[in-house]
């Protein structure tokens, strides 16, 4: 019987609460947010994901969102976001009588203009605190991009004192018809809260599309945080 009175006053508590939280929806089925955050970018490198690292990025945007059905929402909007592929690639190949040892570091931004189609949910829990989901689909356009390679290539001989050494770097676009296509496109969701106008989301990127236009295929990922403001 001392059960069933508890749970009866829990559930009692819960209502009640649910009932308050009610009056703290806000009547504003349009918001908006201005972000500003950092990518941790890399991307997926069919064959060769030995070599990836994390390449540091930028965002900047704004998203609007739009509350359909209760809490319900829809949200897309603009993004600026610096992505891109660093990877560091060192092999020794050993023979009897030489040995050579290959080194390149490559470092290739993408600057993009992307678009996210997201469905979702946001509940405030307070008159000024929100928590937030949404997940669906993004299309980006690379706008510019550029890129620096560094080699180095040594050759040592058992039968050389010195190790011949050969360097070679420089710099080349990122988009052009024989390495990057422009277009992207893929999955992402992201996590955020509210409070009063500010605003904090975490989001990942899953591209779905080869952005390579030759070997090995490259497909974007990326992670992302970001703070803004609401209106």
């Amino acid at each position: 019987m001392k059960t069933i009175t508890k749970i009866s006053l829990l559930i009692c508590f819960l209502a009640s609460g649910i009932v308050v939280n009610a009056q703290y929806i806000p009547k504003k089925r349009l918001t908006s947010d201005i972000r500003a955050g950092i990518n941790l970018a890399e991307m997926d490198i069919k064959g060769a994901n030995m070599y990836k690292e994390v390449k540091l990025g930028v965002n900047l945007g704004v998203n609007i969102n739009y509350k359909f059905l209760g809490n319900m929402q829809f949200q897309t909007g603009f993004l600026i976001t610096k992505k891109g592929l660093k990877k560091h690639i060192n092999t020794l190949d050993r023979q009897p009588v030489v040995t050579v040892e290959y080194d390149e570091h490559n470092n290739t931004t993408g600057n993009y203009i992307q678009m996210p189609f997201n469905l979702g949910y946001e509940l405030y829990t307070s008159r000024l605190f929100a928590f937030n989901i949404n997940a669906g689909a993004y299309i980006a356009y690379g706008y510019k991009g550029k890129g620096t390679y560094a080699i180095r290539r040594t050759t040592t001989n058992t039968y050389e004192d010195e190790p011949l050494i050969e360097r070679s770097e420089g710099e080349y676009e990122s988009f052009t018809p024989e390495r990057w296509k422009r277009l992207d496109y893929g999955l992402n969701a992201n996590i955020g809260f509210v409070y009063d106008i500010y605003s904090f989301c975490v989001s990942y990127e899953y591209g779905l599309y080869n952005i390579s236009r030759t070997n090995p295929e490259l497909r974007n990922r990326n992670m992302s945080a970001a703070i803004g403001f609401r209106f």
